[in-house]
């Protein structure tokens, strides 16, 4: 251990450093408050013992400022060295935040007592940031698998939902546009009842792959929604350059020509698409721009499916 020794009895002190050396621990030695307030700013060692009385102030009101030091001082064992270890003396320490008061001088004994109980304190704490540690590594993971979508690997409904929000207010301060698509498989009921879920989970696969093979990268967000429906998010994205992304990501998912005998549009697997902008005041709120993309969507499959419908001005301020 690290221990700190804060005694100007010089032949006290002397006598406690070598006892401990020869224990084999590490020894730091100071004569004053500021010194030990010092040393403990920078590292706080593991074990510290500090007179009742040094030539700069009381013991007392050092452990005090040990203490407000916060992080590793907080935990970190301090005995209060005392020539007379009264009642009053003992709880005074308490209060400042001492572990143990020791009459002086202390014996080799009584020092092995000591370092043997701050040994399992310091034992204990570093159970405890491992342990803290290993939740923090789990959060991460829970976080990982709540804006994750797992079988695609893309983000989901609410990571994309926190990204739109974010966007948002960036657009909106830097008053620059940002759009909104979101797609659709077409039939994929009929596709599933045709082909199983097994093939249903490869085609979702597929198509995850094919969106991200053709995003235009940048600060592209593709999410899987819910199903077999996607969105992705285009900031700073003007309503054409929206549009070409959709009608890209649309070509390339018939590309891939996943056979689909049940489809009412194609004999294989498409996607409708609903394209919206948001520039100037057309919405007041990101869930608007959101819906008014659901509202394209709806467009794209009402005039037949496999296309791109965008979003007019016109509708959007309706």
């Amino acid at each position: 251990m690290r221990i700190m020794v804060a005694d100007q009895d010089v032949a006290h002190r002397t006598t406690m450093v070598s006892a401990l050396q020869k224990l084999g621990h590490t020894l730091q030695e100071a004569l004053s408050g500021r010194e030990v307030i010092e040393i403990c700013r920078k590292k706080c060692p593991d074990l510290i013992f500090i007179d009742s009385q040094l030539a700069d102030q009381p013991g007392i009101e050092i452990v005090r400022q040990i203490r407000q030091l916060g992080g590793h001082a907080v935990w970190a064992p301090i005995v209060l060295l005392s020539k007379t270890a009264t009642d009053e003396v003992i709880i005074q320490g308490i209060d400042a935040g001492t572990d143990d008061v020791l009459e002086k001088p202390v014996s080799e004994a009584r020092l092995r007592v000591k370092l043997s109980s701050a040994q399992r304190l310091l034992d204990l704490k570093e159970e405890v940031f491992k342990v803290a540690h290993e939740l923090v590594v789990a959060n991460r993971a829970l976080q990982s698998v709540v804006t994750q979508d797992l079988l695609t690997g893309l983000g989901n409904s609410n990571s994309f939902d926190e990204a739109l929000e974010r966007e948002w207010k960036k657009a909106r301060k830097e008053n620059k546009p940002i759009a909104v698509i979101l797609l659709n498989l077409d039939f994929f009921q009929q596709f599933n009842e045709a082909y199983g879920a097994k093939e249903g989970d490869r085609a979702i696969k597929r198509v995850a792959d094919i969106l991200k093979f053709n995003s235009p990268g940048g600060d592209t967000v593709i999410a899987r929604m819910i199903g077999e429906s996607f969105a992705v998010l285009l900031p700073n994205t003007s309503r054409e350059e929206a549009l070409i992304v959709a009608e890209k990501m649309r070509s390339a998912i018939e590309t891939l020509n996943i056979p689909h005998k049940s489809s009412g549009c194609s004999d294989h697997l498409t996607a409708s698409f609903g394209v919206a902008l948001a520039e100037k005041d057309h919405y007041t709120d990101p869930m608007d721009l959101k819906d008014a993309a659901d509202f394209g969507l709806y467009q794209a499959k009402h005039r037949g499916r496999n296309r791109s419908y965008l979003v007019s001005a016109d509708e959007a301020k309706k």
